[in-house]
């Protein structure tokens, strides 16, 4: 704020965690794009195929009218060289022909000088830019890996259901509670790879679900002027502290062990991002980069003067391959390999960021694995007297069991209401990802599936009824239906 000399601005409508926003720094980044880029196809290949008739990615467009330059004036130099050379046998060249053709001769000399100069510099900077190159590459991959490694202690972990509050459920608070960290980890990796790509666009993540439109969060991503990812990685260590020590959702056996895994994941998650904002914004010195440059450019200029006088006119279709080796090698150091980000032959971040996101959300809906199947939690539940059935009229968030085990009718019918109850004005991360084609396909099937369990479910009931038989069979139907407020857990 102290280096701001814009005038002070006020504070956006509604409650904000951050309230010294009267000063704010413009953002030091240069956005150059508008949407986050996904997956380009014309710079992907399979391994094994064959690329030599391939453009579009590789580095001639680069360089081809460098080659062509090349190419015209080596050309002109035969074309100028021929009748020295003829001269030069009948002994009738005067001073000027004579010093030309010393000329073309000596260049032949200064390239093999040349060659040594930039084959050493030009080699020493392409593994210095490939080096680097390939460490932001495994610095993006640290970071999903911090990201899946915090999903997984919270799905192994976090299974402990806190006691009722404002008359929700404690497994409804457990399930909320572990798809609200999940968003917080994916939203943090999706600011860090926008900033990387020089992207602030907080649409793209209301589309696929990590923030909500004009909420508290997104009121502060607007106003800040970093990336965001810093402020979401503490929002997300606050909120697993409060998931853990108020609501007790971890044993207390593995409470400190957990908690510092989940710091020191986040830690390095920022260190990570951080290091990529370094890279970026840390170019290799000029000084190097012009003398590589200078000495490149001259190469490439002396090669045809002095491939003329041993090649002749062989010489006009080779100097455009000498061209194209080491100016191009030049031009892929200094645009390709500098920063994968800018450029659309970069890193696919989009796949890679959605591919986590996923990975996440499995971890969430099948850890613990008794969960999934219909075993002991909150997914599957069975009528008993001490705790009421959820409303017929307000939709439970909880994902329906894989099997729904054979329930009393009270809560079958419960159970089929909240499977045909269509899903919160907030869908998951998942549904967000999917396609609109592709979720009326999966909901299609899920309220048919369970129909159908339901229907299995009531046959069965049915036939073991009627082999019970018997007075106490009747009796407890009939008090089965005489209470309709029994109640499921």
């Amino acid at each position: 704020r102290l280096l701001n000399s814009s005038p002070a601005r006020p504070c956006p409508p509604g409650p904000l965690p951050l309230r010294a926003c009267t000063r704010t720094r413009e953002a030091a980044m240069v956005y150059t794009r508008i949407t986050q880029p996904g997956q380009r196809r014309e710079y992907s290949y399979k391994p094994g195929e064959t690329l030599l008739f391939r453009l579009s990615g590789t580095v001639i467009p680069a360089v081809w009218h460098m080659s062509l330059l090349t190419c015209v004036v080596t050309f002109f130099a035969c074309v100028i060289y021929e009748p020295l050379r003829q001269g030069s046998k009948d002994q009738a060249l005067g001073q000027r022909e004579k010093l030309l053709l010393n000329l073309f001769r000596d260049m032949e000399k200064v390239m093999q000088y040349f060659t040594g100069f930039v084959t050493f510099i030009l080699g020493f900077f392409n593994s210095i830019v490939f080096n680097r190159w390939w460490h932001m590459r495994e610095l993006i991959g640290n970071i999903v890996e911090a990201g899946q490694n915090t999903a997984m202690h919270i799905a192994v972990f976090f299974v402990k259901e806190p006691p009722a509050r404002d008359g929700v459920d404690g497994a409804v608070q457990l399930q909320r509670s572990r798809r609200e960290l999940i968003r917080l980890l994916a939203l943090g990796q999706a600011l860090a790879l926008q900033a990387c790509h020089r992207v602030r666009d907080h649409t793209w993540l209301i589309n696929r679900g990590l923030l909500v439109r004009d909420s508290e969060e997104h009121m502060v991503l607007q106003n800040l002027a970093s990336p965001g990812y810093n402020e979401v990685f503490c929002w997300y260590i606050a909120k697993a502290y409060k998931f853990m020590g108020e609501d007790g959702m971890v044993d207390e056996k593995v409470f400190s062990s957990v908690l510092y895994s989940q710091r020191w994941s986040m830690l390095s998650s920022s260190n990570h991002s951080e290091d990529l904002m370094m890279h970026l914004n840390q170019q290799i010195p000029v000084a190097y980069t012009h003398l590589l440059e200078l000495m490149t450019k001259l190469y490439v200029l002396i090669t045809p003067l002095a491939l003329v006088p041993s090649l002749l006119w062989v010489a006009i279709p080779v100097a455009p391959l000498v061209t194209l080796f080491f100016y191009g090698f030049f031009r892929l150091g200094t645009t390709m390999l500098m920063d994968p980000f800018q450029k659309d032959s970069g890193f696919d971040t989009e796949a890679l960021l959605m591919a986590s996101i996923l990975n996440m959300e499995s971890l969430e809906r099948n850890v613990p694995l008794s969960w999934s199947q219909g075993g002991d939690g909150w997914r599957s539940r069975v009528c008993t007297r001490r705790s009421p059935c959820p409303p017929a009229s307000s939709p439970t968030p909880m994902r329906a069991p894989l099997a729904m085990p054979a329930l009393p009718e009270c809560c079958r019918r419960q159970a089929l209401v909240h499977m045909k109850t269509p899903p919160p004005k907030t869908p998951t991360v998942l549904a967000r990802l999917m396609s609109s084609g592709m979720s009326g396909v999966a909901s299609t099937g899920a309220s048919a599936s369970a129909s159908a369990g339901a229907s299995a479910d009531t046959s069965v009931a049915g036939s073991e009824g009627n082999q019970e038989g018997g007075a106490d069979g009747r009796e407890e139907g009939l008090r089965a239906r005489r209470k309709p407020d029994l109640v499921c857990t």
